[in-house]
């Protein structure tokens, strides 16, 4: 009787303690994946602080062009357009386009909420 008390005690012991390993062992694998894709988010935040990164964003983002550079934009195919040599803002462009695919709801909450901005679409529609 004493054997089976003892044998029921250190089997449940036995199971705990193995239960536990398997934790142990699943959270250690957690964390070297996370350590890995922390190393990896540590590349690519050295990457993008490069200077030559940023220029390249800068210039095909933004429209960096450095003094004595000349901007040429080459189209491809039937998609060619003879347009004139002026260059814009590209703030201002973002924000023509952000006007002209305005929807009726947005257009209602300037019309209540954000006057100049209602007064802007209408002056652009007529």
């Amino acid at each position: 009787l004493v054997l089976a008390f003892l044998g029921i005690i250190f089997g449940r012991e036995f199971i705990r303690t193995r239960e536990i390993q398997q934790d142990i062992d699943l959270l250690q694998n957690r964390a070297d994946e996370l350590a890995a894709r922390n190393l990896q988010i540590m590349e690519l935040s050295t990457a993008f602080q490069t200077e030559s990164f940023i220029e390249r964003e800068a210039r095909l983002k933004l429209g960096l062009k450095r003094a004595g550079e000349e901007v040429v934009v080459i189209q491809s195919g039937n998609q060619a357009i003879n347009q004139p040599n002026t260059f814009q803002d590209p703030k201002l462009v973002l924000a023509e386009q952000e006007l002209a695919a305005v929807d009726n709801p947005t257009k209602w909450w300037y019309y209540f909420f954000e006057q100049h901005k209602y007064e802007k679409l209408t002056q652009d529609e007529k």
